[in-house]
């Protein structure tokens, strides 16, 4: 997986990872990210080698799960910082005919967007 470095990643996040093994280099280990906005928790896993991403997002005041999405072929990251919007994009199921892309808005407020492009 194709993603931005754990330096900008930290930046975007606002937080530092926790590492599954910290005397491996970042692609090839796995990172959980945890952050938060005013409603909602979120974690992200990222194990670049494998092309594994993980999103778990929470209600904050109810802990319940609002979303979990496990995605084990993503080939591409991209973070998106605009002024009034944080979100991220990420490129997964590509074939000759098509990719998905997913992105997520995490700031004001969580929502995810999956669109299917064809080539």
């Amino acid at each position: 997986m194709d993603v931005p470095e754990e330096i900008k990643l930290i930046s975007f996040f606002g937080s530092k990872p926790v590492r599954k093994d910290k005397t491996e280099f970042f692609h090839y280990d796995t990172s959980t990210f945890a952050f938060e906005n005013d409603k909602e928790l979120f974690g992200i896993i990222l194990s670049p080698f494998y092309d594994k991403f993980v999103l778990t997002v929470e209600d904050k005041d109810t802990k319940e799960t609002l979303s979990y999405l496990e995605l084990r072929s993503v080939q591409k990251l991209e973070l998106v910082d605009n002024p009034d919007q944080q979100k991220i994009r990420l490129f997964h199921g590509e074939s000759e005919i098509y990719q998905n892309v997913l992105e997520f808005t995490f700031n004001p407020r969580f929502k995810m967007v999956f669109e299917e492009q064809y080539r």
